[in-house]
């Protein structure tokens, strides 16, 4: 695929290898030595840029260095939004890649358990960050946070987030609190309480060596996450009985 011809400011955004793609879009790297990233939307529209817009205008990437902010305006050869620049993530992996036991001797074969709460103590920090700066992220999940094996932390798709009259239009089941689960996420403010509890089903799995804290058992059978959340049946419980054990041991 041959890679775009893309504009910042008045000038030439130099392009290197595409180093990523989603469903929103793809990520390339700048062929300028700076240590940019530059994110190209598929299906680039007047809401996407008005949001790019406001994020950039705030200086949140100044405010949240762990946070890869849109930092500049990417344009086409003609002039039209396509997308932003950004700080370029190197050397780390996803969360989930540490959370899983079988990938976390693979891609972090030095961990130790001080190893993980210390990961766990920056994933703590970075949202506490972010709530600061005025910001919901909304889509709190397990592949939006990278690890580097010296534990630092870093939040990515920052464009999703909610900010200001710009609302967070998706989101994960799994780590969706029960009084919103099923809902049209983008027809929802979402709100830092929404965000405390997806960070404490990551904080959960980082601790308890990959295991949701509502994977639970009813009547010698799984219940699915979604379910076992809707109906609060958080099967670690100490402090009331709930319906639901523990899965058996792995």
């Amino acid at each position: 695929m041959t890679a775009p011809v893309l504009l910042c400011g008045s000038t030439h955004f130099p392009i290197a290898d595409r180093i990523g793609r989603g469903g929103e879009g793809e990520i390339y790297a700048a062929a300028d030595g700076t240590g940019r990233a530059a994110k190209v939307y598929l299906t680039p529209d007047a809401a996407r840029e008005a949001k790019v817009r406001d994020i950039i205008a705030r200086s949140l990437g100044a405010a949240c260095s762990n946070v890869t902010f849109p930092l500049e305006i990417v344009r086409t050869a003609d002039g039209r939004f396509a997308g932003f620049t950004m700080r370029r993530v190197m050397g780390h992996q996803p969360i989930h890649e540490l959370i899983a036991t079988g990938s976390r001797r693979e891609h972090f074969p030095k961990a130790d358990y001080r190893f993980i709460v210390h990961v766990a103590l920056n994933v703590a920090r970075i949202v506490a960050n972010v709530h600061a700066a005025g910001v919901v992220i909304g889509d709190i999940n397990s592949a939006g946070f990278l690890v580097a094996q010296n534990g630092t932390v870093t939040l990515i798709d920052a464009d999703s987030f909610q900010i200001g009259m710009h609302r967070c239009r998706v989101g994960m089941p799994e780590f969706t609190p029960p009084e919103i689960q099923g809902m049209p996420f983008g027809a929802i403010d979402r709100t830092i309480d929404h965000d405390a509890f997806g960070l404490a089903v990551i904080l959960f799995q980082l601790l308890a060596l990959g295991r949701h804290p509502y994977a639970g058992v009813v009547r010698g059978r799984p219940v699915p996450l979604e379910q076992a959340i809707v109906q609060g049946r958080f099967a670690y419980s100490l402090l009331r009985t709930v319906g639901a054990t523990p899965p058996p041991a792995r």
